[in-house]
């Protein structure tokens, strides 16, 4: 079961003072793995964090715009205030709104960012030299930006937005999706390695729902529900005393999966 935790872990990064008016204080905070985590902003609008992921914010927000910064997954329910648009600042995206419904998808070591929108409307733009943000495009209720960090490249498609903010509500939707994509996606969420052997699994396509189950109950209903089978490997203390991340290797049932390299 995958927790939902209100607040969580906050740091406080001090505040400054400049002629007698103290500046906002940025706080910061973290939803570890395997958690959710909700909050509520000073303006209002409500967030919800996904696995893994860090967001920084004032205690207030002062100037022309309302920004946060964010390192992972999350979703906004944006609180309306035209004259101070809504600004998500994250590792390559910068996603404005002023009141509206959307979800932010970029954890500063994936390879590739996301953002889509349940309603209203938001502006995307990336990260561009000098610090400068470049346009990428609009978004309408139900489309999905998919942007590629290392070719730039950005993508879009229309979407039911509810398979991926379904996160917020303890589910994991998959429909008709490949089983690497299912895998990566259960990889971030519990914080696991996974090799998926075989290139017959690569595109097998998975339908399924899971809500708040553990990990090892998503890999039995995989198991039951696909032609796989898995093995756990034992974790090995590193030279440091460390041990790494759990590794599951999944291949075709009937075979066996093969060793992999020791790192």
């Amino acid at each position: 079961m995958i927790p939902l935790i209100a607040g969580n872990i906050i740091w406080f990064l001090g505040v400054k003072k400049n002629a007698g008016i103290a500046k906002p204080v940025y706080n910061e905070v973290y939803a570890a793995f395997g958690t959710r985590s909700a909050m509520t902003l000073v303006d209002g609008t409500k967030v919800w964090l996904n696995s893994g992921t860090s967001m920084r914010y004032p205690d207030r927000f002062t100037g022309k715009k309302r920004e946060v910064f964010l390192n992972g997954e999350a979703y906004f329910e944006v609180n309306a205030d035209p004259s101070r648009p809504f600004v998500v600042s994250s590792p390559s995206l910068t996603v404005t709104a002023t009141g509206t419904k959307f979800c932010v998808h970029d954890y500063a070591s994936k390879s590739g960012a996301e953002a889509i929108l349940v309603s209203g409307k938001v502006t995307v733009g990336k990260q561009a030299a000098n610090n400068k943000i470049s346009f990428i495009s609009g978004l309408k209720p139900g489309e999905r930006l998919l942007f590629d960090k290392q070719t730039r490249n950005f993508s879009l498609e229309q979407v039911d937005p509810y398979k991926y903010i379904a996160w917020k509500d303890g589910k994991l939707i998959f429909r008709n999706d490949p089983l690497r994509n299912v895998v990566e996606r259960i990889s971030q969420i519990y914080n696991v390695d996974i090799e998926l052997q075989g290139e017959a699994l690569q595109d097998y396509r998975y339908r399924a729902t899971f809500q708040d189950e553990s990990l090892s109950e998503i890999l039995r209903l995989l198991k039951l529900s696909s032609p796989i089978d898995y093995v756990e490997l034992p974790r090995v203390p590193q030279a440091d005393g460390s041990f790494p991340r759990k590794k599951i290797v999944i291949f075709p049932v009937g075979e066996k999966y093969k060793k992999l390299t020791p790192n």
